[in-house]
């Protein structure tokens, strides 16, 4: 066990990359490398990524190659973020950079792009247990800025606003035409854009208070000595400068190298956050999208249950969403059980993505949230909602898939036209994951947990759910049988619930 992995961010600002060798004596950094090269001002400014700056991302990406070349590693990926997503032109820079360098980029979204860079915790931060227990996470880019909470060990909050340091910045900047006290101006369209958060961060009481984003480095280095933690005193001193010396305090920014707009910006933006909470110390975690990619390469060839507890969040933020619109949590808990012991069986007869048992769970986790609209149709307005939703660890693709379960769960044979025009593996997926949905959810139909599975068996003809009951189940045996018509047009086997203790 001795491979070698590298990483390559193509950021905004920067591009980066980072080359570890993985032993069993853990991770050991070989190379580390950032460029700069202004994509970001590109895309904000012309919405596209120009010529000449096309030809830097080439010529650095040339580079980079003869790098892991000459460390021969063994597996690399290359994940383009903000504002590569958001060109016009992305596509064509991607298969221009792949023509001439030999890198294939790939374009992350935002969510997942997030669920790594946290992932990377368990491999950069000592007591990454601790900030898990208690603390908010503030993430700061040029096009956006990202809010998390941990509470209890577990990722219980995260959303997003599209306010980052490149749109403040060209809001400051028309709005320093009015007035020198845009910094002011500016600090209210923050709380004006967030303020709905600000009572859910309050009554979590957190203990930790995380700073992250592109301009933190220059931060850290230029303001904080390059201390990972600093006194909320000290910080809020900075802030304070900004109000009461701006003319010098700006001469002293940019002569640190950094933009002033974007600086001011990345301080109201914290601030407005640190008045939440009750610490006395900021930190600056030595998280990266990078360590986060290496993290997944390194558990996808080794199978490792290291990163367990991340992999989870992505359930906890799904069991939070559903708890937010009312859901009906012991039944959601049910179904997920017993979708889980289906599929695992059935997994000993039949193929399955890897990601299907979490589309899965988030099926079942998911699919009452439309009841909370009282809407006539739930599962049609589940299915709206579900395919909005925005979850840390799946992309928009996985959403839609699961949102499309959900919608099966009733009526299969209609919803079956609403996908018509899905690829065929995606049909597949779905007819597959909605049988299992629809008969888990079917087995506690009553919403009382009656059943309980004790053993499942698949023969030639049936799948044998052998269960014990608590109290009468004809309600969900009724129901079983409604569904079963379906599960045998996807699987080729009748589910029969069988009592347990009795011949089977």
């Amino acid at each position: 066990m001795n491979s070698i992995y590298a990483a390559i961010d193509v950021g905004s600002n920067t591009l980066k990359l980072k080359i570890v060798q993985y032993s069993e004596n853990g991770i050991s950094v070989l190379d580390d490398i950032s460029k700069g090269v202004k994509i970001g001002e590109d895309v904000f400014a012309k919405g596209n990524i120009e010529h000449e700056t096309v030809k830097e991302i080439v010529e650095i990406m040339i580079r980079f190659k003869q790098v892991m070349d000459s460390y021969k590693v063994d597996m690399y990926r290359a994940f383009a973020t903000g504002a590569m997503r958001t060109a016009e032109n992305n596509l064509n820079v991607i298969e221009i950079v792949l023509m001439r360098s030999g890198i294939k980029i790939e374009i992350i979204e935002d969510t997942m792009e997030k669920f790594l860079t946290y992932k990377s915790m368990r491999d950069n931060i000592d007591d990454y247990r601790k900030i898990r227990e208690s603390s908010i996470l503030v993430e700061l880019n040029s096009g956006s800025c990202d809010v998390s909470i941990y509470s209890g060990n577990k990722l219980v909050f995260n959303e997003e606003f599209t306010l980052g340091t490149l749109v403040l910045k060209n809001i400051m900047q028309d709005i320093e035409d009015m007035t020198i006290n845009y910094p002011k101006v500016i600090a209210e369209l923050i709380e004006s854009r967030t303020c709905h958060m600000w009572r859910l961060i309050e009554k979590r009481r957190i203990r930790n208070f995380l700073m992250l984003g592109g301009e933190t480095t220059i931060l850290k280095n230029s303001l904080f000595c390059g201390l990972d933690t600093i006194s909320r005193q000290d910080f809020e001193n900075v802030h304070r400068r900004i109000f009461s010396d701006q003319l010098c305090f700006r001469k002293e920014i940019e002569e640190y190298g950094m933009d002033w707009y974007e600086f001011v910006a990345c301080i109201l933006v914290y601030q407005v956050f640190l008045k939440l909470v009750d610490t006395e110390s900021m930190i600056f975690p030595a998280i990266n999208l990078r360590d986060g990619m290496i993290a997944e390469m390194i558990e996808e060839d080794y199978c490792l249950a290291r990163y367990k507890v991340f992999n989870n969040d992505v359930i906890s933020l799904a069991r939070n969403a559903s708890a937010r619109y009312k859901s009906c949590s012991r039944h959601c808990r049910e179904v997920e059980k017993n979708g889980i012991k289906i599929m695992k069986e059935l997994k000993k007869h039949f193929s399955f993505d890897e990601r299907d048992e979490l589309l899965l769970r988030l099926a079942a986790i998911l699919h009452e949230i439309g009841k909370f609209t009282r809407a006539k149709n739930y599962l049609a307005a589940s299915f709206h909602k579900i395919r909005n939703l925005s979850i840390m660890g799946t992309n928009y693709h996985e959403m839609m898939l699961v949102a499309h379960m959900c919608r099966m769960l009733t009526d299969m044979q209609l919803s079956r036209g609403s996908i018509e025009r899905l690829s065929q593996s995606d049909r597949n997926r779905i007819l597959k994951l909605s049988s299992i949905l629809s008969i888990a959810d079917a087995l506690d139909k009553s919403k009382k947990q009656k059943i309980k599975i004790e053993k499942i068996i698949v023969t030639d003809e049936k799948l044998k759910i052998i269960a014990s009951k608590s109290m009468d189940a004809t309600l969900e045996e009724w129901n079983l049988g409604n569904r079963a018509k379906e599960f045998v047009k996807t699987f080729g086997l009748v589910p029969e619930l069988i009592e347990a203790g009795y011949d089977e």
